[in-house]
């Protein structure tokens, strides 16, 4: 038989869904769309569901995608961090966290299909099965979320013969076992459970009490927007930062090609920079000083200026006229970036540098340092006292050690 449904009249999750997913043996549903709201429409049905809600729903990634696993997760991923669950779910924790704990617990099952599969999921049904064994089965226009449900104008048909439950079953079938549904990425589901755990530290002193770097990482460019960090990126991170903090960080890294040693390094002194008071110094071939820049914004969204031999130029493009070599002092950002030649030029400038403190002194392309009177016997020999790299012998202090441990690299690295 058919039944006739319309918001117009009544409400559809109080007519309708609740009513009919109460103590409910099983749930399957066809959604152009699945959002958590369902769970303010009808959570408490879902939990008391004897077996399990099982929903096919559309995804913005490409039918390629699917081809192999990773490349699903990171469809998905992307996807996921371009809408900022943080800010948009930032209201609804408790929300989240059932819904994490459903799909955990196996009671609510979700796949995803790429829109280019069969386009875009745009006809909405399902199979309920009720707690006394019948089933029925519904059409409509309403999508697997609060507004669909509660607030937007739809109409529902519920059709309760043995046809017409057939025919909505095969369909849901044939979506559930298609070779491009694939579940939910599980990295969806624990950023359910970090979002509804999710703590706002409006303070950097608030911060230092736990200093905990998965924090300042989480939700930086480099992790929501691209693929994370690899697990030796994360450890050289945490290796760094916690020694920085016991008695000072002094590592040399030597990472091949393409094994993101700018972000590894860029994102330890950002610990640092958090956790300290004192600049940040990043000495870089001159080729590779916008690049620096332009990968700390993009990937850490972490702004800095750069030295370009005449003044500081920010993040932004904006420039800061200097007046005399001593600007280079006045940095308008806690992280500056300059050239190696105005240290291997013996730049009057970096006479104003030497006299300065820093929290974290990073040198890149330290392979372009040496020095070429090494050889039999001379291995402990001094510097030459007019080279500015002999400043480490001169300023043996630990308040610099930073700074000329640096100096020591172009000293010392053949």
């Amino acid at each position: 038989m058919i039944y006739r449904y319309s918001s117009r009249l009544k409400r559809l999750d109080a007519s309708f869904l609740n009513e009919k997913l109460k103590g409910a043996i099983s749930y399957d549903r066809i959604a152009g769309y699945f959002s958590s709201s369902i769970l303010e429409v009808a959570g408490e049905a879902i939990e008391e569901i004897q077996g399990c809600v099982r929903v096919v729903c559309n995804a913005e990634m490409q039918r390629e995608d699917v081809v192999t696993a990773n490349a699903a997760v990171n469809a998905m991923r992307r996807e996921w961090c371009s809408k900022k669950p943080e800010e948009l779910y930032s209201n609804v924790p408790h929300r989240l966290q059932k819904l994490y704990n459903l799909i955990k617990g196996g009671k609510l099952q979700i796949k995803v299909i790429p829109n280019d599969v069969f386009g875009l999921i745009h006809g909405k049904a399902g199979v309920i099965t009720l707690k006394d064994g019948r089933k029925t089965s519904f059409i409509g226009s309403v999508n697997e979320t609060y507004t669909g449900w509660k607030l937007n104008y739809e109409i529902l048909w519920e059709d309760d013969s043995e046809e017409g439950i057939k025919w909505v079953q095969e369909e849901f079938d044939y979506f559930w076992n298609s070779p491009y549904a694939v579940p939910l990425a599980d990295f969806i589901v624990e950023d359910l459970k970090r979002i509804s755990e999710r703590k706002v530290i409006y303070s950097v002193d608030e911060w230092k009490k736990t200093s905990d770097p998965a924090s300042v990482v989480v939700e930086a460019p480099v992790y929501r927007q691209e693929f994370g960090l690899w697990e030796h990126q994360k450890y050289f991170v945490n290796l760094v930062f916690n020694d920085h903090k016991k008695y000072g960080a002094r590592y040399v890294l030597a990472d091949m090609v393409g094994l993101g040693k700018t972000v590894q390094l860029a994102l330890s002194a950002q610990l640092m920079a958090l956790y300290g008071d004192k600049p940040i110094l990043v000495i870089v071939p001159k080729t590779l000083l916008w690049q620096w820049q332009d990968e700390m914004l993009t990937l850490l969204d972490m702004p800095s200026a750069v030295w370009n031999g005449r003044e500081w130029v920010d993040e932004n493009g904006i420039r800061y006229p200097a007046n005399g070599d001593a600007a280079i002092k006045k940095c308008p950002r806690r992280i500056g970036i300059i050239s190696q030649g105005l240290i291997t030029a013996n730049s009057e400038q970096v006479q104003h540098l030497l006299n300065m403190e820093y929290e974290c002194v990073i040198v890149d392309e330290a392979h372009r340092a040496r020095r070429r009177n090494l050889g039999p016997g001379k291995e402990d020999e001094k510097p030459n006292p007019n080279n500015l790299m002999s400043f480490y012998w001169k300023y043996q202090n630990e308040q610099k050690a930073c700074f000329w441990l640096l100096l020591r690299l172009y000293s010392l690295i053949r």
